[in-house]
């Protein structure tokens, strides 16, 4: 598989430049992984109804994403919480 590329929300993308930056690298290193292999994270509990929403955890942060198929896949990363 291909890796796809990922798209952030306006505000997931600010609280992430703003994170320090050993905790953005172990974020960064972690959205690649979900690129690479977007079924690689857990299903969201929260969506428990639709198993495209993934959440990926790391020590500082927890990021909602979707994964978009069609003519254009991306992962849309559309929630943090720190």
């Amino acid at each position: 598989m291909t890796a796809i590329p990922a798209r952030f929300a306006a505000n997931v993308g600010e609280t992430i430049k703003n994170l320090p930056v050993p905790d953005r690298e172990e974020l960064h290193n972690a959205v690649l992984q979900a690129c690479a292999d977007p079924w690689s994270w857990p299903q969201a509990d929260k969506y428990d109804m639709d198993e495209t929403v993934r959440v990926i955890t790391t020590r500082a942060a927890i990021v909602h994403y979707v994964i978009l198929p069609g003519p254009d896949p991306h992962l849309w990363v559309f929630a943090i919480t720190l």
